[in-house]
């Protein structure tokens, strides 16, 4: 093994618990993975984020649509959902995994001299 490679195993040990991973394997689908951190607390919640996204989505694309009070009060809470969607799909740790590999990978480009 050469010291590139015992540097990646070394890092990538030294961080393996530094986070959680986003996508695990899904359960009935093969080759398919599903976000371990999205969440509802019940079908009304679902619901309610489903309609807020295709409501944020409706006013980017046309901000006269779908303007009547009632949607227009509740943007804020809408606004409130998506980013929290988001949030939630977002890779927490995975950044720095990917990090060390594209480094080792620039590292063994160097060493052959592919650059």
């Amino acid at each position: 093994m050469n010291t590139n490679e015992e540097k990646l195993l070394k890092d990538l040990r030294h961080h393996s618990n530094d986070h959680s991973p986003t996508l695990v394997p899904h359960p009935w689908f093969k080759d398919k993975f599903q976000p371990t951190f999205f969440y509802v607390d019940g079908h009304a919640d679902l619901l309610l984020t489903v309609r807020a996204l295709l409501y944020l989505s409706m006013r980017t694309i046309n901000p006269e649509v779908g303007s009547y009070d009632v949607m227009d009060r509740n943007e804020e809470e809408f606004i409130h959902q998506a980013l929290t969607i988001a949030n939630r799909l977002m890779p927490v740790g995975e950044e720095a995994l990917m990090d060390y590999l594209n480094l080792f990978y620039r590292e063994e480009k160097k060493a052959k001299g592919e650059e």
